[in-house]
């Protein structure tokens, strides 16, 4: 097989995949923030509570604005609380609400669920595997108005995949 029919391939098969997910995202009743940074926080944070924003970029492999980012929006949603350490007063430790706890639970009833069809060892070999190309389409995508066209395609994408959910 040719590469170029290979790649034609790959592509076919991964919107076939992302139409399977989008259409399993509407029948779900979750909030869009987990198919954002935030989840990932919110994730990280249902792991293990009381993490410093430094820790969680590390953790989650994003950068320390990006963290700061995230965070600040899920403090305005009533998510997660800033709390200084007692062990050292220049470290904010951040720390899920009540409500964050809640939208975790409520969010681990609504993952998508073909992930499960792969081992544990399958999802990690995939996860490098996306992680490598979003990396080199991040580099090759990084110009400023690159990002405002992602950042609205996926606004787009979300309100296209909640818009109209089944209850």
């Amino acid at each position: 097989m040719s590469d170029e029919l290979k790649q034609h391939e790959l592509t076919e098969n991964f919107f076939d995949l992302l139409l399977y997910f989008a259409l399993e995202m509407r029948g779900k009743d979750s909030p869009d923030l987990f198919y954002q940074g935030q989840g990932n926080i919110l994730y990280a944070l249902s792991e293990r509570d009381g993490q410093s924003q430094k820790e969680l970029a590390e953790g989650l492999s994003i950068s320390a604005p990006s963290v700061t980012e995230f965070v600040n929006k899920l403090v305005k949603k009533g998510l997660v609380q800033k709390n200084h350490s007692k062990k050292d007063k220049r470290v904010t430790l951040i720390n899920l609400t009540a409500a964050g706890k809640q939208v975790i639970s409520e969010g681990h009833q609504s993952e998508i669920s073909g992930w499960n069809l792969l081992s544990d060892a399958d999802q990690d070999k995939l996860a490098k595997l996306f992680q490598t190309i979003i990396a080199g389409m991040a580099a090759k995508y990084n110009g400023p108005n690159d990002k405002q066209r992602l950042a609205s395609m996926r606004q787009s994408f979300l309100a296209m995949v909640t818009k109209g959910k089944e209850k």
